[in-house]
């Protein structure tokens, strides 16, 4: 067994997410690295089915004698420590009940269906709809119903959009924006604690979303709750927290082939790239990106919005070594003026002389 190596680094220099975390043996990508997380990370055992939940609600996700469904938001009265929070839960209207992020008929069976890093307290009502759907974006013009609150939409949302959650009939669950992250790192952690039983259920399952979450991950960065809330679940697992909510680098490395190195100060840093905070920061009409390459390397520079979708390529070749300067000027990718808003852009290079993919995501805000 390999002994466990550990580096702290800054990822994000971004106000509202975590600037600190740990880098979780930062030499190992692939399989090794997936072997490592389950020797060191697949907890020694889990809590029964139901002191699994009412630890959920009466602790972990019990917020000042409050408990508030991760799909819409929707809050009841739970009091802190209760020894029986499920009276409170199932006698709500509508209730509050379990979800699995992996669903049970999709391998979460055993240990797995226990495992309180990948079940959250939700509106039953959201939890039926989202039932084992996968998770992706739903466009507007597709979705079906929304959900907030206790409120169910048949038509696209006048306000408060990105607090919604959406459903495409038998197609598709895409959960509210500010868990989306949570969402990819707990179905990355599932994938890779359980996989042979998520296979064995369906083996498409996974590599039907795994690119949509690999961008909620880095679209929806790991907050201060979401750290909180893995030590807590770790307190009744053993001492096991979730390692993709303490190293977002792991997806990258683990599934996608790619190697990060990152440094502190206002840029982030591969052996491959340095890509700087855009400047000005908010801007309008017009920001600029800076970026520089070690090597001779194809690059593409992509816009994305809040919801994931792609916005506009400014990049798209391959790229001499040496500093390398472009403007966006809030257009997409027909020319049209965007919205004001909190935009990404996403650095892709692939060196010339191997097949590694190295990524750098930054945040800016445009203000009309």
């Amino acid at each position: 067994m390999k002994k466990m190596v550990l580096i702290s680094c800054v990822l994000w220099m971004l106000p509202g997410v975590v600037k600190s975390q740990t880098i979780i043996f930062p030499t190992l990508s692939g399989q090794e690295l997936i072997d490592s997380l389950v020797a060191h990370y697949k907890p020694p055992f889990v809590l029964d089915y139901g002191t699994a939940r009412d630890s959920m609600y009466a602790y972990i996700d019990n917020h000042e004698d409050s408990v508030r469904g991760v799909y819409t938001g929707y809050t009841i009265y739970v009091p802190h420590g209760a020894p029986n929070p499920r009276d409170y839960t199932n006698g709500a209207d509508p209730i509050i009940n379990t979800e699995h992020t992996w669903p049970r008929s999709k391998g979460a069976t055993g240990m797995a269906r226990r495992d309180l890093h990948h079940l959250f307290p939700t509106n039953a009502v959201a939890n039926s709809a989202r039932a084992n759907l996968p998770f992706d974006e739903s466009p507007d013009n597709l979705t079906d119903r929304w959900y907030r609150d206790t409120d169910v939409l048949e038509n696209i949302p006048p306000n408060h959009i990105d607090e919604y959650s959406e459903l495409d009939f038998n197609t598709r669950f895409e959960p509210r924006e500010d868990h989306k992250g949570n969402v990819a790192r707990a179905m990355f952690y599932f994938y890779t604690m359980y996989r042979s039983k998520a296979d064995s259920a369906d083996p498409t399952f996974f590599n039907l979303q795994k690119d949509i979450l690999r961008l909620w991950n880095s679209l929806d960065p790991v907050d201060s709750a979401e750290v909180t809330r893995t030590y807590a679940v770790a307190h009744f697992q053993g001492g096991t927290v979730n390692p993709f909510v303490i190293d977002t680098t792991l997806i990258g490395r683990a599934y996608f082939g790619v190697t990060v190195g990152i440094e502190p100060g206002n840029s982030l840093k591969s052996t491959t790239f340095k890509l700087e905070q855009n400047f000005p920061n908010p801007f309008n009409p017009m920001t600029t990106i800076e970026f520089s390459l070690l090597e001779t390397s194809k690059v593409r520079l992509v816009i994305y919005d809040l919801s994931g979708k792609e916005v506009n390529t400014l990049i798209n070749e391959q790229l001499s070594p040496g500093n390398h300067r472009v403007q966006w000027e809030g257009r997409d990718h027909r020319g049209n003026p965007v919205a004001s808003g909190i935009y990404f852009y996403r650095l892709i290079v692939q060196r010339a002389n191997d097949n590694l993919t190295h990524i750098g995501t930054r945040k800016m805000v445009l203000l009309r």
